[in-house]
């Protein structure tokens, strides 16, 4: 027997029913246009029809706007911190044309709470984030965190939750939605990844040949530009003291890095013309390029969180405050990106370190826009 989770949020006097889920989603449709130079890899950069130093912009394309957020962690009472809900408001005040969410909307990743207790977190969220986001009709897309999905059980919730709260968007692809899909909004393409368990991807080997083939795919490199999102990062940019040059890892993916092959999510990311990617769980904001020894780049930008607690930017004293991202895409399909604090305070990035080291033994670092 399948039970919405919505009917639990609404009718928490009732008694509480195990969930079950259906079946994945029927796929969906794509979209068009062009596309800017970023970190170029060694197949798709050179395609035939497509300008690696940078694409024109179909006509009449306009500057559009994207917003994103992370690490919310609502306490297990249901309590969000205050910062969460004024960075809400502050997103759908500006009304962009969809806003990402990059996962650990509750705080679970725990075999021990209760069936009430998750339903308590999710009734939670969609109260103070998805109901004010859903007001301003602005299409929210998400990605699962290790909080909202690690366990069997927790997944089906989210998956539940998610299907009940499905944005209209064009889908290019959303058979698995909402783990790993992809959609076209106003010519950009976008791709979430269900990257919410620690060392690998979920369902691994299917999901890395699907990223490759909506990657490949001419709606994707035709886009105006590639934007890709998930939780868990490849390589952490904290550390748990000031100062320190000890990385805490936090369940990075690492054996998603390219140094374990080319059948790897940075491998494929770094050969199929991806123009940015956005990464959260570290809880600390850093904007630049991955920076590797072949002299390859890929833009990624990690996420501040939104509620959680912050953690030092690694061999610093610095915590980023909480905050989200406001992603522009202007006129010639160029990506510029600006750092906001809850109070929707602009956070310059000459405050950051020019440059981190993300991986010693191999010289990768993290260098800032």
């Amino acid at each position: 027997m399948t039970t919405n989770i919505k009917n639990h949020i609404v009718i928490l006097g009732l008694s509480l029913l195990p969930f079950s889920i259906a079946g994945c989603l029927q796929g969906g449709s794509g979209s068009k246009n062009v596309s800017e130079n970023s970190s170029s890899g060694e197949d798709l950069s050179k395609a035939p029809g497509i300008d690696s130093g940078g694409s024109q912009s179909p006509a009449g394309a306009l500057k559009v706007r994207f917003n994103a957020f992370a690490d919310m962690n609502v306490s297990t009472d249901g309590t969000y911190s205050s910062h969460t809900q004024a960075i809400v408001n502050q997103m759908t005040s500006q009304k962009p044309s969809a806003i990402l969410g990059l996962g650990d909307y509750i705080n679970g990743e725990s075999r021990s709470l209760s069936e009430s207790t998750y339903v308590k977190m999710w009734k939670a969220f969609d109260k103070k984030v998805v109901a004010p986001i859903e007001a301003a009709k602005i299409p929210f897309l998400p990605s699962p965190g290790n909080h909202d999905a690690y366990y069997s059980h927790e997944r089906e919730l989210y998956q539940e939750f998610w299907n009940t709260y499905k944005a209209q968007v064009e889908y290019v692809n959303d058979r698995n939605f909402p783990f790993y899909y992809s959609f076209i909004k106003d010519g950009v393409f976008f791709v979430s990844l269900d990257n919410a368990n620690y060392s690998k991807l979920s369902d691994r080997t299917a999901q890395l040949n699907w990223l490759k083939e909506q990657l490949s795919s001419a709606r994707a490199q035709s886009a105006r530009a590639r934007i890709v999102y998930g939780h868990i990062p490849l390589y952490s940019i904290v550390s748990t003291s000031a100062n320190s040059s000890t990385i805490y890892e936090n369940g990075v993916l690492k054996s998603e890095r390219r140094i374990n092959g080319s059948f790897t999510l940075e491998a494929i990311l770094l050969n199929h013309r991806v123009d940015l990617v956005l990464f959260a769980h570290s809880h600390g904001f850093f904007p630049g390029h991955y920076v590797y020894p072949d002299g390859k780049k890929l833009m990624v930008v990690s996420l501040p969180c939104a509620g959680g607690s912050q953690r030092y930017l690694v061999g610093t004293s610095t915590k980023t405050p909480h905050g989200y991202v406001d992603i522009q895409v202007n006129e010639a399909n160029k990506i510029s990106i600006r750092y906001l604090n809850s109070a929707g305070v602009e956070q310059k990035f000459s405050s950051l370190p020019k440059s981190l080291t993300l991986d010693s033994k191999n010289n990768v670092k993290y260098e800032r826009m």
